[in-house]
């Protein structure tokens, strides 16, 4: 049976859209608000409806012979932090929700993906300055 998987909005996104929850989907961002992983966040991977259960990239636990398992999370434990609008069905059940309230909403731009190249140069940057700190204690250290 298809169970409607609802997650409550954060305050940020119930002043935005006027709506307390919405169903989650895989893409959106969500942090646990409650249970044993209180705190940590992320992507969602995964949404069984048949078991109820979110499964969230970074949230995992150890199977018996070593292995990490995604973690499933009852949507209650989950609040949205950062909706997935790019299904067009998506933004118009928000636009047709917060119409209700008198709330104009507008199509949110996509976010550009920085491409390959330059995901390889901002790490080569951030590298760098690692190994010129690491030249400057031993430097030190040789003074000394």
């Amino acid at each position: 049976m298809y169970r409607k998987m609802e997650v409550s909005l954060s305050k940020d996104l119930r002043k935005k859209y006027g709506i307390r929850s919405f169903p989650v989907i895989k893409g959106d961002v969500v942090k646990v608000i409650s249970g044993s992983k209180k705190g940590e966040g992320g992507k969602v991977a995964e949404v069984d409806h048949a078991s109820g259960l979110v499964v969230v990239e970074g949230i995992t636990i150890a199977k018996a012979d070593g292995k990490q398992k995604g973690f499933g999370i009852q949507p209650e434990k989950l609040q949205i932090t950062h909706l997935d609008l790019s299904r067009g069905d998506r933004f118009d059940k928000i636009k047709t929700l917060a119409a209700r309230k008198n709330i104009v909403v507008e199509k949110p731009e996509p976010e550009p993906e920085p491409k390959q190249e330059e995901k390889a140069e901002t790490q080569k940057e951030q590298e760098a300055p690692v190994a010129e700190e690491k030249s400057e204690v031993e430097e030190d250290d040789k003074q000394n």
